[in-house]
């Protein structure tokens, strides 16, 4: 009987000895092999596509949907007496409608110029689409490329905003791709109202895109309600001076990209730093 009993208390109990695996056996003296590290793993995010509520670990293959914009921004931005307010396009943080500010960051004023004399400025300037107080109130001020492009006075965006760059409007055309908009830019971010014809966009991010026209090269003011051009402050290496921009209109349901002459005015939005 006692050499029984003595043969019993030899056995050891058998299974997995690794603390971080989920078949931890806490009684097993021998690991028999048997750890399993993937069964309780997971994703452990609840804003994820993949959640999974039973893991007990995060796996790091967490999911998320690309049409969800990530950036925390303000409501709204005060600058230059008017509140301006404020979406999240994916990670980045933009003006909900056009720039109207008369004066540059540090308050110094942007000089208000006719139209007709855009053609021969060759420094930053603002006007109204014909001259008209209606259409400012409508659609802010379009400004020459010296304007959007400049960094004097601190630029015409107000402190912890600038007018987006090529970067800032390519990481935008991203995030819109990967949502599937890649064919339907401008369709996605025009507003759903005054567009010219059957014009009128689904404004699913709250862009609010707008068709304030432009003030061409030749002096006089064209496309209301027709084509929305936004500047970019990267300037090309052309000649005239020019800077790029991107368009939306009210016949397409893309938006384009290209550069303008400085001395064309377009429309500003201003994005986060």
């Amino acid at each position: 009987m006692a050499f029984f009993l003595g043969l019993t208390s030899c056995n050891k109990e058998e299974g997995c000895t690794y603390p971080n695996a989920c078949n931890y056996n806490a009684d097993a003296l021998v690991d028999d092999g048997s750890c399993d590290y993937a069964s309780c793993s997971g994703c452990t995010d609840p804003g994820a596509l993949n959640y999974n509520a039973s893991a007990e670990s995060d796996n790091g293959d967490c999911i998320y949907d690309p049409s969800v914009s990530t950036a925390v921004c303000e409501s709204s931005v005060e600058f230059d007496s008017y509140s301006y307010p404020i979406v999240a396009i994916g990670g980045q943080c933009w003006f909900a409608e056009n720039l109207r500010t008369a004066v540059f960051q540090d308050g110094s004023e942007i000089p208000y110029e006719l139209g007709s004399d855009f053609p021969n400025l060759a420094t930053p300037a603002r006007t109204n689409y014909n001259g008209s107080e209606f259409n400012y109130n409508s659609y802010g001020h379009l400004y020459n490329g010296f304007a959007a492009t400049t960094s004097i006075h601190g630029g015409i965006c107000p402190t912890g905003w600038h007018v987006p760059t090529e970067l800032d409007w390519i990481e935008m055309e991203s995030f819109l791709f990967a949502a599937g908009h890649g064919e339907r830019m401008g369709a996605v971010l025009k507003s759903t109202e005054s567009w010219t014809g059957n014009g009128d966009g689904e404004d699913l991010f709250g862009f609010g895109g707008i068709g304030g026209g432009h003030a061409w090269p030749d002096g006089s003011f064209y496309s209301r309600n027709v084509w929305g051009a936004y500047w970019s402050s990267t300037e090309t290496e052309a000649s005239p001076v020019s800077a790029n921009y991107r368009q939306i209109g009210s016949s397409t349901d893309q938006m384009a990209n290209g550069s303008y002459w400085s001395v064309t005015g377009c429309s500003v939005r201003c994005v986060e730093d």
